[in-house]
């Protein structure tokens, strides 16, 4: 009877082993997603986006909506990394949700001297969180050390600009 409790117990580790390895196997290869913000050559923004597909001629981002292929001949500059304003807007909403929930569950009404409801406490602060989120948002800013490949449909620029996205792609 021990036996064939000891054979059981055997045969189910031998099993979960067995199909545990096919899974591991399948893990994907990590690529780190690079942002770009694409300029054509008057400077206007023609396209923002992560970079799917490089070569000689050709640049393929993914937007929020669709992929798109833009041509060497198109491009004046680009940028890596998002905008400052995406910095912003995140430290804002951030600020603005936890300064909200924070202010509004230390309100009480009956107080003697700073009486505020819940309401006006999530009021004021969400403004106030939403200023400070922002300001610390602006600050960070300044440490995202973003890129910028002035391109101008140059063959020399583009190959440059492959070789070091290249090089920061597969880190």
């Amino acid at each position: 009877m021990k036996t064939l409790k000891k054979q059981i117990r055997l045969m189910a580790l031998a099993i979960v082993l067995v199909f545990s390895t096919g899974t591991y196997a399948q893990s994907e290869v990590k690529k780190s997603n690079i942002y770009l913000r694409v300029y054509d050559l008057e400077g206007k923004q023609i396209n923002k986006g992560s970079l799917i597909f490089i070569n000689d001629s050709l640049l393929e981002l993914k937007g929020s909506s669709k992929q798109e292929k833009i041509s060497l001949r198109e491009i004046g500059f680009i940028k890596t990394k998002r905008a400052a304003g995406n910095n912003v807007l995140i430290g804002a909403a951030t600020g603005a949700a936890l300064g909200a929930v924070l202010i509004a569950s230390s309100s009480d009404p009956n107080d003697w001297v700073f009486s505020y409801t819940p309401a006006e406490g999530g009021l004021i602060g969400g403004l106030s969180g939403a200023f400070v989120g922002g300001g610390v948002g602006g600050i960070t800013s300044f440490f995202k050390k973003s890129e910028t490949f002035i391109i101008n449909a140059s063959d020399v620029n583009w190959s440059l600009f492959q070789q070091t996205i290249g090089e920061q792609r597969f880190k």
